[in-house]
């Protein structure tokens, strides 16, 4: 497919998941995991990975995007990328110069890794993009948009835009509307979850985020290693669409998961069984 390794999962117990050592990591060992969320999300969706990887000795930071999740910030204000990135942007700036992190993005989060792959090279062990948009420039081009923007118009009318700026202009936010969302993002999740998530999906600042272009600055993004999970039950984006994505800019490793779009809860064992595999392949450094 890319050069990459192409490895299938299935949904285990947890006991044949977790980690036979949880609480004897080397101190040096410990890999330190930022989790970036997709467009609505906040970090509240990562709360199974968080407890999986904290039990097993993980340090793990759940970040909320600028207009998402806790942050208090008005979507429908956020009309840069650079902007709505800010939170990731200025977590990655604090880091003491010598540490290092591993990120992880799930959906459209994977612009985000994109972007600080392309500005903080030297702090990033390896980038994990889950059932996520991997594109190298962003949406530069018509082709990334053909493999990297969700089509949902098979379902019909699903998405509720909110015109900022006014109706005369693009919308500058967008929620998909409550009762389409556990037939398209969660339809292998369990009901609880996605009836949370009902609760705390925000809108979501799309015109921030279709602005969202990377100039290449240096080769230094070639140095970060990156791992992409399939989705292959995927609804919003396509098992094709990732293909495509891998395709054109061809990660190190390649994971192969049964789930839907968001695994975080549909198999949440499985996906930190996955997490686990690729930080076993990151070279000490």
């Amino acid at each position: 497919m890319s050069g990459g390794r192409v490895e299938e999962e299935k949904e285990h117990t947890k006991s044949e998941m977790l980690p036979k050592y949880p609480h004897h990591h080397h101190h040096r060992q410990q890999h330190h995991l930022v989790l970036i969320h997709g467009i609505g999300h906040g970090a509240w969706c990562w709360y199974k990975i968080r407890c999986l990887l904290e039990a097993s000795g993980y340090k793990v930071t759940c970040l909320d995007l600028k207009g998402a999740g806790i942050d208090q910030s008005d979507p429908n204000t956020i009309l840069t990328f650079q902007d709505y990135n800010k939170p990731l942007i200025n977590f990655l700036s604090n880091l003491p110069g010598d540490e290092k992190v591993v990120l992880v993005g799930h959906s459209v989060g994977g612009m985000s890794l994109t972007d600080a792959i392309h500005r903080f090279a030297n702090k990033i062990h390896m980038a994990i993009y889950v059932a996520a948009t991997m594109l190298e420039h962003g949406f530069s081009t018509h082709q990334d948009f053909k493999d990297g923007k969700p089509d949902l118009s098979a379902f019909g009318n699903v998405v509720k835009f909110i015109y900022g700026l006014g109706p005369d202009q693009p919308p500058t936010s967008a929620i998909m509307k409550e009762n389409f969302q556990h037939q398209i993002l969660y339809q292998m999740s369990p009901l609880e979850d996605s009836t949370l998530a009902s609760m705390l999906l925000r809108p979501g600042p799309v015109l921030a985020l279709q602005g969202a272009r990377f100039e290449r600055t240096a080769d230094a993004a070639d140095c970060v290693p990156r791992v992409y999970i399939k989705t292959m039950q995927d609804h919003v984006i396509k098992p094709e669409q990732q293909d495509a994505m891998i395709k054109r800019w061809p990660p190190s490793q390649v994971f192969v998961l049964d789930s839907d779009h968001s695994p975080f809860f549909s198999t949440p064992i499985v996906l930190f069984g996955l997490l686990v595999k690729a930080l076993a392949s990151i070279k000490c450094s």
